[in-house]
């Protein structure tokens, strides 16, 4: 460790930084002196005295500085939260001068603690960059506001005195803030987790029809044979970070690789949005219930819900696949086109929830009460099927451009009709061919790129179809 790295404190890196430690410095001794006055009124004046004492030695300088003064600071922060959380009046936090708040004191720890962390990782290494720097304050600072706080505040209220009775409130702007981050969150989990996916469809379409491995195996740039590293492998945000290319020897990653990525999360972004929160409102033949969003529908579980959309992105996953497969002029192998049939027939007729439209809703014919549900969902599936095989065989000759492959198109359709039903296979090819004719007629080589296969058109048609899927249906049954 060099005597720069030994000496480093961000302070001392430019003029902000002395003037925020000056700004610490100052109004931390204005904070001290107003508590000093206090002690003979309020118990916790003392906690705030000894807390602006403490702020304003470690803001003079980076002595002692490292990770045991950062975990003692974060203790402290920890503390003082404590201790004014256990109070039932909020207005502790503020006062008439806002530099003598406790909320300021904590917020003057807070810069404490960052700072002490920039020191710290620099104690360990002098390979962090900005960006690993920010990234990691910004992962603290959400654990601590998403975390550690409302944990200390649901461990506390175990020993206020319960009021017997309650008056409803209006939420202060602190607690709608944190409702709404918490559903950006909550909302960045689901669709990053289609960017994952994406990934490794990616890996999945270039290897299976070669009958390479897919999972049992590392990721490694093609070019140079060097293993990726972990954080290399992160999707989207890797491939931003590296500018699209390859950390070792410069080659150009594909951008198709990062545009597949952006794609899953597409998927399970949009899927989150207008079926899973909204109660699988897009999806016929599904009870809808009267309470949606966030908090009914996911942290109280509606697990019929969360599985439609977890079966609906397979299946999206799935034709993505095959239209990548397809834009490599490859072909599907044999296991995957008699594994994704029977799989997502199985799931159907196993389950009585995914698959919520019914063949007597479709038309005329009706089963007898006294036939299991089952059979009702097998026929459904096992209908369409067939239907979307004989679809597919129909339109297989069927392209944007001359000499463009067509090989996984009828699977595609056998998909869409074992996971949708016969009619929305109907809905489906209605919309695919007239789509692709009108692309084809009035679209110059510019709407027709290479990569836009009739399997990857089929796609981006039932991407299309799904939110309207239910109004769709009601105009068809009969």
């Amino acid at each position: 460790m060099s005597d720069l790295s030994a000496n480093y404190d961000p302070f001392d890196e430019s003029l902000w930084g002395e003037l925020a430690r000056v700004l610490l410095i100052g109004t931390s001794v204005c904070s001290a002196a107003f508590w000093a006055f206090q002690l003979a009124n309020e118990t916790t004046a003392l906690v705030m005295l000894v807390t602006n004492i403490l702020v304003v030695g470690i803001a003079v300088g980076s002595r002692f500085a490292g990770w045991q003064r950062l975990v003692s600071l974060l203790v402290l922060v920890v503390g003082i939260i404590a201790v004014f959380a256990a109070k039932q009046d909020p207005t502790v936090w503020w006062r008439p001068i806002v530099v003598f708040s406790p909320i300021a004191t904590v917020g003057a720890l807070f810069v404490l603690v960052f700072r002490d962390g920039l020191i710290a990782i620099r104690k360990r290494t002098t390979t962090m960059t900005s960006g690993k720097i920010l990234m990691t304050a910004a992962a603290v600072g959400v654990a601590m506001y998403m975390v550690v706080i409302p944990s200390i505040g649901a461990f506390l209220e175990m020993f206020r005195e319960r009021p017997r009775g309650y008056v409803v409130e209006d939420l202060t702007p602190l607690e709608v803030l944190r409702i709404r981050s918490a559903k950006v969150v909550v909302f960045g989990v689901f669709a990053y987790a289609g960017a994952c996916v994406g990934s490794f469809l990616n890996v999945v379409a270039a290897s299976a029809p070669r009958g390479e491995p897919i999972a049992l195996r590392s990721s490694a740039c093609p070019k140079c044979g060097t293993l990726i590293r972990r954080i290399d492998n992160l999707p989207i945000f890797s491939y931003l970070h590296l500018r699209g290319c390859c950390r070792d020897c410069d080659a150009e990653i594909p951008i198709r690789y990062f545009n597949v990525e952006l794609v899953g999360f597409a998927i399970f972004g949009s899927l989150f949005l207008y079926e899973l929160i909204t109660g699988a409102a897009n999806v016929p033949g599904f009870r809808h219930y009267y309470y949606a969003g966030i908090l009914w529908i996911i942290l109280y579980a509606k697990w019929s819900v969360i599985g439609i959309y977890f079966f609906h992105c397979a299946l999206f996953s799935c034709l993505l696949t095959l239209g990548l497969i397809e834009q490599n002029r490859l072909r599907a192998p044999r296991w995957m086109t008699i594994a994704m049939p029977v799989i997502f027939a199985s799931i159907a007729i196993i389950s009585p929830a995914i698959l919520t439209v019914s063949l007597g809703d479709q038309t005329p014919f009706r089963f007898p009460d006294t036939y299991p549900d089952w059979v009702d969902r097998a026929l459904t599936s096992g209908i369409g099927g067939v239907l979307g095989l004989a679809l597919g065989n129909l339109f297989n000759a069927t392209s944007l451009r001359n000499h463009q492959s067509s090989a996984s198109l009828v699977l595609g359709f056998a998909l869409v009709g074992i996971s949708l039903g016969w009619q929305a296979s109907i809905t489906i090819a209605i919309l695919w061919l007239a789509l692709m004719k009108l692309t084809k007629t009035i679209g110059g080589r510019v709407m027709r790129p290479r990569w836009l296969t009739p399997t990857t058109f089929l796609f981006v048609v039932v991407m299309l179809h799904h939110p309207a899927w239910k109004w769709l249906a009601s105009q068809l049954s009969f």
